[in-house]
């Protein structure tokens, strides 16, 4: 088989499923998440948030740098896992960012790296952002597990 044509067809498949889960997202999320509710700093101690525990709703935060070079935070709503989406057991976590910023900009590439914590425990870092010239915020996180292991 053709790499080539393989990633293409799993580049169209993940488009495709970003705008599926950015509709339902929009249809279904209240208003934007408020900065001011967010903890303004990552948790002193790190504990990890299992891949296995990861499911459709769970509300989190990700710390990322808008400008200059302290994080803030903004809020993620989990969409789903995306089994082998980028190989064999290379998972990905669907994701849409939550707040004025991450609205107003989307997904950039600077983001890559940002920690994202569900119920105080890291799930993973931001690392891709779906829809190549979509400004709607839906990125992919990679987990934590795929990481240390």
């Amino acid at each position: 088989m053709d790499v080539y044509k393989h990633l293409k067809d799993i580049r169209s498949g993940l488009a495709a499923l970003a705008l599926a889960a950015s509709a339902a997202a929009l249809a279904q999320t209240p208003a934007a998440v408020s900065a001011a509710s967010l903890p303004p700093h990552p948790p002193e101690i790190t504990k990890f948030f299992p891949l296995s525990e990861v499911h459709k709703g769970l509300q989190g935060v990700v710390y990322t740098v808008f400008e200059g070079t302290k994080p803030e935070p903004m809020g993620v709503e989990i969409l789903g896992v995306l089994h082998n989406a980028l190989g064999p057991r290379q998972d990905m976590i669907l994701a849409r960012l939550e707040g004025t910023k991450p609205e107003y900009t989307g997904v950039v590439a600077g983001m890559s790296g940002s920690p994202v914590y569900i119920d105080g425990r890291l799930v993973g870092a931001l690392s891709y952002r779906i829809g190549q010239f979509s400004k709607e915020p839906i990125c992919g996180i990679t987990p934590i597990e795929s990481m240390m292991g």
